[in-house]
């Protein structure tokens, strides 16, 4: 069993590693597993209230949400936006036996509508993969954490990523990343080094981090976020392993957070006219639509126009023009390309004439705020 456990690990390394990291679609936002001690009202009701408390910070992308005055009183009424709960068994690891659980799904639309009247940013299913550099030492030896190894620092990492939303990925440490860096250049932190042997993954954003426990037992965490053209540095500690990894975590969460989930910038909703190129046939059409609609900025996606191999959207948000193509761009299905303007500035050469107009005066033009080229 156990080989053929490492052996599922390592095709998944190896169908990963033809893959780029590229913001993923993570699913589950609205969802929670809570332990309890029973099956009674009053316990499910408390366990209720902590499932939507971290539903709240993992849609929003970030912990202070839970300090809004105004979301106490909405955490009174967690039943209300239960959409579906349920009792589970599950393995809690150092625990003999099963621990059980209740799962409890949210109404999304319940969720995403008291979030934007309380103006609380809503952070799409599309998230940026973070590539995770880590250097564990135990006081007997240093370990870099790869994409094969099954470690307890590897799951508090995961399980952590999983309750914030976000994407992880760790290195295949092949032989092209062993020719590429090493445990001391991670523990160093050489940046020159850690960005060159990240190229290879495309990641969103580089977490290196070094972990060490001290003489007293403790350990200690030192992490580096290279994102975005920019590097930020904290220090994690704690008496258990886990407790010097989830605060990186949380730290990274509340990062990208600030970066990609936004508030609703207008109390009335716009419209841009997006244009997305390359598209060809019915399958090409559709994953653009599945893409747009998926977006939690996009409140809503008309068809203006459809073309040879192209097609003009109206897309309705609050976040303005600036948030939603940073949205768009971040999941890597539609490539941006230059809108090219008319030389006196009025007019867009890629606008196409309104249609139907036969009263011999100039025709206006359909202005395009926006345009992508759809990637296969």
């Amino acid at each position: 069993m156990k080989y053929y456990k490492q052996l599922g690990m390592t095709v998944a390394g190896l169908l990963w590693l033809v893959t780029p990291l590229q913001a993923e679609q993570v699913s589950g936002l609205y969802e929670a597993r809570v332990p309890v001690e029973s099956q009674a009202r009053d316990v499910r009701e408390v366990a209720l209230r902590v499932a939507l408390q971290q539903v709240l910070v993992r849609v929003t992308g970030r912990r202070r949400v839970l300090t809004v005055t105004d979301i106490e009183p909405l955490l009174e009424k967690a039943p209300r936006y239960v959409q579906q709960f349920r009792y589970q068994s599950r393995e809690v690891e150092g625990e003999d036996k099963p621990t059980d659980v209740l799962w409890v799904r949210f109404d999304k639309q319940a969720i995403d509508r008291l979030l934007h009247e309380n103006r609380l940013p809503v952070w799409g299913r599309t998230r940026p993969a973070t590539l995770i550099w880590l250097v564990v030492d135990d006081g007997r030896e240093r370990e870099l954490l790869s994409n094969d190894m099954n470690t307890r620092a590897r799951r508090a990492l995961e399980e952590q990523a999983r309750l914030r939303g976000l994407p992880l990925r760790f290195p295949l440490m092949d032989l092209t990343d062993r020719q590429a860096i090493s445990v001391s250049d991670v523990w160093g932190n050489f940046e020159d080094n850690l960005l060159q042997a990240s190229k290879r993954y495309d990641a969103e954003a580089v977490l290196a981090g070094r972990v060490t426990r001290t003489g007293s037992g403790d350990w200690r965490g030192r992490w580096t976020l290279y994102q975005d053209g920019r590097r930020q540095t904290w220090n994690a500690s704690g008496q258990a392993l886990a407790e010097a990894l989830t605060p990186a975590i949380d730290q990274l969460a509340d990062l990208l957070a600030e970066q990609y989930a936004r508030v609703g910038q207008n109390d009335q909703s716009e419209s841009l006219r997006v244009r997305v190129t390359g598209v060809k046939g019915l399958d090409a059409f559709s994953r653009v639509m599945n893409y747009l609609n998926d977006l939690a900025l996009v409140e809503d996606v008309r068809i203006d126009q459809i073309e040879a191999d192209s097609v003009s959207l109206i897309l309705t948000s609050r976040h303005g023009r600036m948030a939603i193509n940073q949205a768009i761009s971040l999941g890597r299905t539609l490539e941006a390309e230059t809108v090219p303007m008319a030389r006196s500035g009025l007019q867009n050469p890629l606008a196409e004439p309104v249609q139907g107009d036969d009263s011999g005066m100039p025709l206006p033009t359909r202005q395009v705020d926006l345009q992508y080229r759809l990637l296969p």
